[in-house]
């Protein structure tokens, strides 16, 4: 390259240099628009301004809303973006808020108004009788959430262990502490005074439907007679009651409604289930009442395990039933004999066969009500025979449709099924009555040995 054609010159100038031609204009521009970028910079920057404001720390989930509902739409509404510090002091967050100074000042004054618009809140008891505790619960705490959700207050039923450090609570009642503004107290209050109102009345029906309950003979000696009239094994069995406990104290009311020996028997669940079954055998038994019926579902012969009506002979109603055992009359079928394990008892008969008719599928839909049980802790071998059985009975008001209180303790595995063990309790009398312990204080039972 020929150096000398390049003609760019440069002379100094107060201490600068000048650039001549292209290179000179190019500086010019650049210089040029770098201080016309800053002239704009410390604009703006005196546009924005920042401001802070206390918010009590109980306010600030109404201020943000539900998943920063509330805080989003201050903030798109006022252009300016809001934070809130994550310590409290005082009692107070720090919202802090940026953007220009009108958008600032309209947006503290939505967060203030959003803070002093929020309802006075109150706490307030009130007192439920403790059987309807697990109706205001509800399976696996359904429906107390509902009533939180839809009254908009916060509802807490009190435990056991927590009365103990609260001021005395009613006999027979458990308290329950509400929280909201008055409004939302009393919209709880009204939802759970009607799930009291309907415990009561469920109640009232439950008694009406012991009372149109018979008592059944006590049928032990049939129950264990032989190995073929105890009832198969109903594990599998997609119709079977369970005891599931609704309440912290895990107990659960119920009926013993047959009796085996001292330390196996079967138990009723008390509820709506109980009013459901009292409804079912009026109604089979108003049904094959009519020989009619009887003869559209007349039965030659059956298996053991068939499910069946069955005619109770103590009391002449129908009710369903499961074959354990058959034997066949080739002279006359109808006076074959069938041992019937009642579902919904416990107890166990054999009947003639002009008393077991086919069970319609309808009938079907409530579960089998009857569960087998053991005595919790007590040595079934250790039990004396019939005199701990009365005794038992006595203690258990066994089938006079009378309420106990029980407690699944644990379980026992009994070849194909699992059997529950529980704790029996009488709660009628002064004093609450455990029955293994009465059992064993009268020397009719013994505890297994390892247990205390």
């Amino acid at each position: 390259m020929d150096m000398s054609r390049l003609k760019t010159v440069i002379l100094p100038l107060s201490g600068a240099l000048i650039l001549s031609g292209v290179a000179g204009t190019l500086y010019y521009f650049l210089t040029k628009k770098d201080d016309e970028e800053e002239a704009i910079l410390k604009g703006r920057a005196n546009q924005w301004t920042m401001a802070e404001v206390q918010v009590p720390s109980d306010s600030v989930g109404l201020v943000i809303g539900r998943q920063g509902s509330n805080v989003k739409l201050i903030q798109e509404r006022t252009n300016t973006k809001i934070n809130f510090s994550d310590e409290e002091v005082e009692g107070h967050r720090i919202c802090t808020i940026r953007g220009s100074e009108d958008n600032v000042t309209l947006a503290q004054k939505l967060v203030i108004k959003a803070i002093t618009d929020q309802p006075v809140i109150e706490t307030e008891e009130m007192f439920v009788p403790i059987a309807a505790v697990g109706r205001i619960i509800g399976r696996n705490g359904e429906t107390i959430r509902s009533v939180t959700r839809t009254s908009g207050a916060k509802v807490t039923v009190e435990r056991d262990d927590e009365q103990l450090e609260s001021p005395p609570c009613p006999d027979d009642m458990r308290r329950i502490i509400l929280k909201g503004s008055k409004e939302q107290i009393e919209a709880a209050k009204t939802q759970l005074l009607m799930k009291v109102a309907e415990e009561e009345e469920m109640r009232q029906q439950i008694q009406k439907s012991a009372m149109n309950m018979s008592l059944r003979a006590r049928g032990r000696q049939s129950a264990h007679d032989s190995d073929d009239s105890q009832p198969p094994s109903m594990s599998s069995s997609l119709h079977q009651e369970s005891l599931a406990a609704t309440t912290s104290d895990r107990f659960i009311e119920a009926y013993v409604s047959a009796v085996d020996s001292a330390a196996h028997f079967w138990l009723q669940v008390v509820g709506s289930r109980s009013i459901q079954l009292d409804k079912l055998v009026i109604d089979m038994t108003e049904y094959y009442d009519s020989s009619e019926n009887r003869e559209l579902h007349e039965l030659e012969k059956v298996k053991e395990g068939d499910i069946v009506a069955a005619r109770f002979p103590h009391d002449y109603s129908w009710y369903r039933g499961r074959v354990c055992s058959y034997e066949h009359n080739d002279l006359d079928p109808s006076n074959s004999l069938a041992t019937i394990y009642y579902v919904d008892f416990g107890d166990t008969e054999p009947i003639s066969m002009a008393n077991v008719c086919e069970l319609r599928t309808d009938y079907l839909k409530l579960n089998f009500q009857a569960v087998e049980c053991y005595l919790a802790n007590i040595d079934p071998e250790s039990v004396k025979g019939d005199e701990a059985a009365d005794v038992f009975e006595e203690l258990t008001y066994a089938a006079q449709w009378k309420i106990v209180m029980v407690k699944v303790l644990g379980y026992r595995q009994l070849e194909d099924k699992t059997i529950p063990c529980v704790q029996v309790i009488d709660t009628n009398g002064p004093t609450d009555i455990d029955v293994a312990e009465e059992l064993v204080s009268r020397g009719l039972a013994q505890y297994y040995a390892n247990t205390s």
